[in-house]
């Protein structure tokens, strides 16, 4: 039953990466790593890790759209795998056994970001295949040194070429653009044997050999898309980017020589924009302005439009157009129809103020 359950989360998850792959963000990088290895026999025997064993290929991965669901990411890597053999705990000689692969790691990488999305924090689940190239081998003793070093000649009816297995590990990505740079530490737990059972082949000594490796890596990866992340953020990070803009729009305005506007100002200003150009009731009775009648050149009757106040001491003319202001203050221009993000201050010039029906005017005393 438990088995069941798992296939069936496995099978909703590639079904959900599936259909957002269209969509999703595509990553391609290189990454090289440094670690260790250790074997598990049966019966047992007294190991130790294998240390110096080095990594390096290329990855790809791509993050869904679909909230939660997370990345795959899949590699292609030469990694080193090995163990070290004891008579006995303590032992003065001790036999190594190094063996060089070809890995190819399968992993789902769930994720949250931190440090207003410049950093992410991940997790890697997945499985492991290898294909084992060649191995070397050699004694060490601690009174003499490095002895009897030699290649490990590989044979089919001694030796397992083909290993399998699951993987996991954790990291941190920095995120530069469409540059990520990942550090992370990941785990190996073999499942296939390295040598083949006593059963099938007499003369080894063990009846399970699986291979484990701890490999510690750095990647860098490079985003094929143009488009940022486009997850929604949290409501707490979206707050956090909004502050984080409205800083980085005051330096712009201060490198400008523009006066400072704080963000009390901006909500204001999107609540003047978010509210109705006339109150409920008053723009319906303005008729629109028919054509000039055909042949008269006359210009029609029209009905006047309600005097709109804006500024208590100023009323519109009758051609409906603000009048030209005559002072050096900063007036921030924003559409009605564009959001408050898109309105930008500018130094205007005497008599330069735009003039259309679908814009306010705002102005900000220097």
């Amino acid at each position: 039953m438990t088995m069941y359950k798992g296939l069936k989360f496995i099978v909703i998850l590639v079904f959900s990466l599936g259909s957002s792959f269209a969509y999703a963000q595509h990553y391609i990088g290189v990454r090289g790593g440094w670690g260790g290895g250790n074997a598990r026999f049966t019966p047992k025997q007294e190991t130790a890790m294998q240390w110096g064993l080095y990594s390096g290929g290329v990855s790809y991965k791509f993050f869904s759209d679909i909230k939660y669901v997370g990345a795959i990411q899949l590699d292609l890597q030469y990694i080193g795998k090995g163990y070290v053999t004891l008579e006995r705990k303590g032992a003065d000689t001790s036999y190594h056994r190094t063996i060089n692969s070809f890995e190819l790691p399968f992993m789902w990488q769930p994720h949250f970001y931190f440090f207003q999305r410049h950093a992410r924090f991940f997790l890697n689940l997945g499985v492991q295949f290898s294909y084992n190239l060649d191995s070397r081998q050699w004694y060490e003793s601690k009174r003499h040194g490095v002895y009897d070093d030699k290649i490990y000649p590989m044979k089919l009816v001694r030796d397992v070429r083909f290993g399998y297995g699951l993987c996991g590990g954790a990291g941190i990505s920095l995120l530069a653009g469409r540059w990520d740079i990942t550090l992370e530490a990941r785990y190996n737990f073999g499942y296939s044997d390295i040598l083949r059972s006593k059963i099938k082949y007499e003369p080894n000594l063990y009846t399970q050999s699986p291979l484990d490796n701890l490999n510690f890596s750095m990647a860098v990866y490079y985003r094929l898309g143009k488009e940022g992340l486009r997850s929604a953020p949290s409501k707490r990070m979206a707050v956090r980017l909004e502050e984080a803009e409205a800083r980085r729009m005051m330096r712009r305005r201060a490198k400008q020589g523009l006066p400072p506007v704080d963000s009390v100002l901006m909500r204001e200003i999107d609540e003047i924009l978010n509210t109705p150009l006339f109150p409920d009731g008053v723009g319906s009775e303005i008729q629109p302005v028919p054509e000039k009648e055909k042949g008269t050149g006359q210009e029609p009757i029209r009905n006047e439009a309600p005097t709109l106040e804006t500024h208590p001491a100023e009323t519109l003319p009758a051609s409906g157009n603000p009048p030209a202001r005559k002072d050096t203050g900063v007036i921030r221009v924003a559409s009605v129809r564009n959001s408050v993000r898109e309105a930008s201050s500018l130094p205007v010039a005497s008599g330069m103020v735009p003039e259309s029906a679908h814009t306010r005017f705002f102005e900000t005393v220097s």
